[in-house]
């Protein structure tokens, strides 16, 4: 579960910023959206089970996916991707030149295997310039391991405690600069630092809402008969017309003939490599692996009930996400992970979206503590019926043109204020404030 994600001089990110999930105690609204947590340290405290972030166009609010996407797959794919010297990534906050010579810094706070745990790093376009762990297992700070970077010595200072077990010093030596120990102390199986390493591997996931495929959603149902039975049942709730639908699907000869543009398969690849899907436990990164999926939806002709079978490009766009979203929401309850989506609502009836939301929210489905932040634009579910107010977050430019993030809790609306209504007068920033266009 996330506790926090903090991020700092990345795109459009100058100084830090924090998103937090943690439950504001005196709030006693929708007592479903919260998640009460019995832990050494935390137990008082209690956890959102989503948070939406709104704000204008080039707010910053992909921005802030796009951070937790690189600190995911730089903890992920460092150590096994990246060549020694290779250019990290990073895009440092691009409209101050001081910025730019800095690095840039990422930390998540969490709880996985029930130990919370803290850990971040710094890193510019060519190596690692901070790193650190600390874990909380009895509620109290346990210093892992710290690496900094000594500019005027050009080594790393490294300073590891008792706490932590097993080798050290060889993995040390392995880590390359540009790489994250914790990376690399997972390529070789340490025991403590890969249960870490793991809740980015497993159970943090990042999906932006343009890329959501139906092939995972049906790759899940053919695996699963109780989430093939869930599948149809939401569709057919959904009034699309959809009475039934048929998946078939194989496996081809010649995998490694395969392009490697294929941007339906690497999502695939991806996805297949972070669960239980696959035949192999672990895929490695070069494998072409992908079952032919053909997808279709069977639709009654109302006069004769005769049955009539729509290839999945006969479907709108607007259902094939509806039905992919669907799959990705089951994955995501069934397994207690975190998602994170940009632009959920596009192309979606923003009744469909409140309603996947619900799923997130019940405690009767939702039972292993999944949680969900998502950006959008749709003010339809800015409703206190259906969030809580520490549960809408804001990113907003300043004087700069950096992003700021901040929850409407900031502005302590009433309990019966109509949300929608204020974020559209300015009530509570982050809209564009626009003139009338005219025409040169």
């Amino acid at each position: 579960m996330l506790i926090e994600f903090s991020v700092a001089n990345l795109r459009s990110f100058k100084e830090k910023q924090t998103l937090s999930m943690v439950a504001n105690n005196k709030d006693k609204k929708l007592p479903d959206n919260v998640i009460d947590l019995d832990m050494p340290g935390l137990s008082k405290v209690r956890l959102v089970k989503s948070v939406a972030i709104y704000g204008a166009n080039a707010s910053g609010k992909s921005n802030l996916f796009k951070a937790a996407e690189f600190m995911r797959n730089f903890v992920v794919n460092s150590a096994t991707e990246l060549k020694p010297d290779e250019e990290t990534g990073v895009v440092p906050f691009k409209l101050d030149s001081e910025c730019e010579k800095e690095p840039s810094e990422f930390e998540v706070i969490f709880i996985h295997d029930k130990v919370r745990y803290q850990y971040g790093f710094a890193v510019d376009k060519n190596r690692v310039f901070d790193e650190w762990l600390y874990a909380f297992p009895h509620g109290q700070p346990q210093c892992w391991f710290t690496r900094t970077w000594d500019k005027d010595q050009r080594i790393f200072e490294w300073k590891f405690s008792t706490y932590l077990k097993g080798e050290k010093e060889s993995l040390k030596e392995k880590t390359r600069s540009n790489t994250l120990f914790l990376s690399m102390a997972a390529q070789f199986n340490h025991e403590q630092l890969t249960k870490v390493y793991n809740f980015y591997s497993d159970n943090f996931l990042c999906l932006e809402g343009s890329d959501v495929n139906p092939e995972f959603t049906a790759l899940l149902m053919e695996k699963n008969c109780e989430i093939s039975k869930s599948v149809k049942s939401m569709i057919r709730q959904a009034d699309l017309g959809i009475s039934n639908i048929e998946i078939n699907v194989g496996i081809p000869d010649n995998l490694e003939s395969r392009k490697k543009s294929d941007k339906t398969e690497k999502a695939i690849i991806e996805l297949l490599k972070k669960n239980e899907l696959s035949r192999k436990k672990k895929l490695p990164e070069n494998y072409r692996y992908k079952k032919l999926i053909s997808l279709n939806m069977i639709h009654e002709q109302k006069k004769t009930r005769k049955l009539v079978t729509f290839l999945k490009e006969d479907e709108s766009e607007g259902t094939i996400k509806f039905f992919s979203l669907i799959g990705h929401f089951l994955y995501l309850i069934s397994n207690g992970y975190f998602l994170i989506i940009d632009e959920i609502g596009a192309k979606i009836h923003p009744l469909l979206i409140r309603n996947l939301i619900q799923i997130i929210h019940n405690s009767t489905f939702n039972k292993r503590g999944s949680q969900l932040i998502f950006t959008l634009h749709d003010t339809t579910l800015l409703d206190q019926d259906l969030f809580r107010r520490d549960q809408i977050w804001f990113t907003e430019k300043n004087n700069e043109g950096a992003t700021i993030l901040y929850p409407l809790t900031d502005y302590k609306p009433r309990n019966d204020e109509a949300l929608q209504k204020g974020y559209l007068a300015g009530r509570y920033g982050a809209i564009p404030f626009l003139s009338e266009f005219t025409f040169q």
